[in-house]
């Protein structure tokens, strides 16, 4: 796993401070991180940053994002991502979301489809596809200690080995605001929004969605419908990556991001 690490810019943003990642030069990247918060120094956004303006929002009560009592559902958040898309004026924009990301950037699309030219969903989470209201389409990870969480989300880091005690106070306050904020917005109902399968139609741009074949978070199933879900979706396996595909796999993810983004730009 990784620590947070700090973001280059601030943006006032509907009344709240958000900070932010704005680097590297060509057609826009939106990056949204996952549930352990934005990671400037990522081999994936380092390779995206060789040819693509990569931009990177740490959500509002992640990292040192000011939220508010308002701000209770990734619904929620995703206006705050479109303030900060229209704030910088990003257009034709590449969305790549990872896990908790993924969500977030199917409402993004729900809501900003002219801004928005394509997705890359890595893993996403957010919509509910059992039927029995005893089942739940994730295991519970909140039955365990945080600290035990890597062993869903990774295939090539089982244990979390980070040490909370030997690092900053700044590192540490943005490790304990990413899982609050998490678990916040995870715990009820159950990593997926009660309304986003009523939208979802609305996402029609192209989209790619990759799902780890070691994932035990979601299963292939999972990631099976939800690509049929989205209208205009196909899904690609990355071989040898768990649930954060992005960390154990993030050269695979960056090629399917960057030839996914250039077949729409030369279409």
């Amino acid at each position: 796993m990784y620590y947070p690490g700090a973001m280059p810019k601030r943006a006032r943003l509907g009344g709240l401070e958000i900070e932010y990642l704005d680097e590297g030069s060509g057609p826009v990247i939106l990056y949204l991180h996952s549930s352990e918060g934005a990671d400037p120094d990522s081999k994936l956004l380092n390779t995206l940053k060789k040819t693509h303006r990569v931009v990177m929002p740490a959500y509002p009560g992640f990292g040192l994002s000011e939220t508010a009592s308002y701000i209770k559902t990734v619904d929620d958040m995703s206006y705050v991502c479109l303030d900060l898309m229209e704030q910088l004026d990003l257009r034709d924009v590449t969305v790549v979301g990872s896990s908790l990301g993924g969500w977030l950037a199917v409402e993004l699309a729900t809501k900003a489809s002219d801004r928005i030219a394509r997705l890359v969903l890595d893993n996403p989470l957010g919509l509910r596809f059992q039927t029995s209201p005893t089942e739940r389409d994730f295991p519970d990870v909140f039955q365990d200690l945080p600290s035990e969480w890597c062993a869903y989300f990774s295939a090539s880091e089982p244990t979390d080995e980070r040490d909370w005690t030997t690092v900053s106070k700044d590192v540490a306050l943005r490790g304990a605001r990413n899982r609050e904020a998490f678990t916040k917005m995870g715990w009820s109902p159950y990593l997926y929004s009660r309304v986003l399968s009523g939208r979802v139609h609305r996402a029609t741009v192209p989209t790619l969605l990759l799902w780890g074949d070691q994932d035990k978070l979601a299963s292939r199933e999972y990631a099976e419908k939800y690509a049929a879900a989205l209208p205009n979706a196909k899904l690609k396996v990355i071989e040898g990556a768990g649930h954060f595909s992005f960390l154990d796999k993030p050269e695979a993810v960056a090629s399917a991001v960057l030839d996914f983004a250039d077949q729409k730009q030369t279409a």
